[in-house]
């Protein structure tokens, strides 16, 4: 990993918009050459979805386990503009767990049934299953390989702060949220999220696809949503770092009680950042006051 993306660790300023509202965006997280390759390796692995499920052309495509498709996405586990707030926000005991592309085609306005997607929040059986209040066990970041920079566009909608909520939000009458926004961005741009914050799809009513790629991380002791092993023709790309993102470890019990070899990213943070930077994110959030300054 270089070490060039140590300029793009997280600011306090940042720190305190994700810890209050529960995103951040990223504005030109992706640079062009990057995105048009990216969009070159979706457009392929959205062709093969449709022709393999036999797809309408104006059905939604969702790609799991995207991060195998190619090498385009393989770049991202540890992309310099987006990783450093993961380990900032997680700490270096972490992993990808997820990986996740959907591509949305736009829908006909005059549609009776038009509705925005569900609201809910990341995670599966630990949002029902897990004492409250829950604890944050991972976030996600999405790149937006396309344009949503305008409402019809169908860019995710959020309620800042309900990431620490223990009861699902209110709805008014109108079965929405008077406290929900809209996240519009242009292509290229990368939005983390808490995956506790309450969100759902907008509508797309605009005239192209909606195109956005998910990338989930969480602590290594939790299993992966959409993987169990990663073989290993895709380890064998990877440094260690990435192996270590990918899942690998030197045995089971590692992912409980790390050693040194199974978290080489806790061993390059010591290396640039220091054993006090280091011991910081790896402390529980009630720990971490003893770090921070004065007043945080």
């Amino acid at each position: 990993m270089d070490k060039s993306c140590l300029q793009y660790c997280m600011t306090d300023a940042q720190r305190d918009q994700f810890d209050q509202q529960g995103y951040l965006i990223v504005p030109n997280a992706l640079d062009e050459a990057t995105l048009e390759r990216l969009l070159e390796a979706s457009d392929r692995v959205d062709r093969e979805e449709r022709e393999k499920k036999a797809l309408d052309p104006g059905a939604t495509m969702a790609k799991f386990r995207t991060i195998v498709e190619g090498d385009a996405f393989l770049e991202l586990l540890d992309w310099p503009k987006t990783f450093p707030l993961i380990w900032d926000i997680l700490g270096w005991n972490v992993q990808h767990y997820i990986s996740h592309l959907i591509y949305y085609p736009p829908e006909s306005k005059q549609r009776p049934d038009l509705q925005p997607g569900g609201w809910h929040q990341d995670g599966g059986r630990p949002v029902p299953e897990m004492e409250r209040p829950q604890p944050r066990l991972s976030l996600k970041v999405g790149f937006w390989l396309s344009d949503v920079s305008e409402p019809e566009h169908g860019g995710i909608r959020v309620i800042p702060g309900s990431h620490k909520r223990d009861r699902p939000p209110e709805r008014t009458p109108g079965n929405e949220f008077d406290d929900s926004v809209q996240v519009q961005v242009e292509a290229g741009t990368a939005v983390l999220f808490d995956r506790r914050m309450w969100h759902s799809r907008g509508i797309n009513t605009s005239d192209i696809t909606r195109k956005v790629l998910f990338l989930g991380y969480s602590y290594r002791w939790l299993r992966g949503l959409d993987y169990n092993l990663i073989d290993d023709e895709i380890l064998q790309k990877c440094d260690p770092i990435r192996r270590q993102l990918m899942g690998d470890g030197v045995d089971v019990k590692g992912w409980w009680q790390p050693t040194d070899a199974d978290v080489p990213l806790k061993g390059w943070l010591l290396e640039h950042k220091g054993e006090e930077f280091v011991e910081r994110i790896g402390q529980k959030q009630w720990e971490r006051q003893k770090w921070e300054p004065e007043g945080y």
